[in-house]
């Protein structure tokens, strides 16, 4: 599977990851692989609830597996294939 254009000028950028399983994960990206494995750094879930409105768990170094990407309305959808 290729990358595209976009994923190397990404690198160094924080980005926003949706898994599978519908979590938020922010972070910097900081390097990929041909499998489309993502290493973010500096990365933090945010987690929503109606209760205490937005939280974010601090995740630190971080490896997301097999990362679709979707160019959407100009904006990097990054979207994981895999539970993590």
């Amino acid at each position: 599977m290729s990358t595209g254009p976009g994923l190397e000028s990404l690198v160094d950028q924080t980005i926003s990851v949706i898994t599978n399983d519908g979590r938020n994960i922010v972070g910097v990206l900081k390097g990929f692989d041909q499998a489309t494995n993502i290493i973010l750094d500096e990365s933090h879930e945010r987690v929503y609830s109606t209760k205490e409105g937005v939280q974010q768990l601090v995740l630190g170094l971080y490896i997301i597996r097999e990362v679709l990407l979707v160019n959407w309305m100009k904006s990097w959808i990054l979207h994981s294939t895999c539970r993590t």
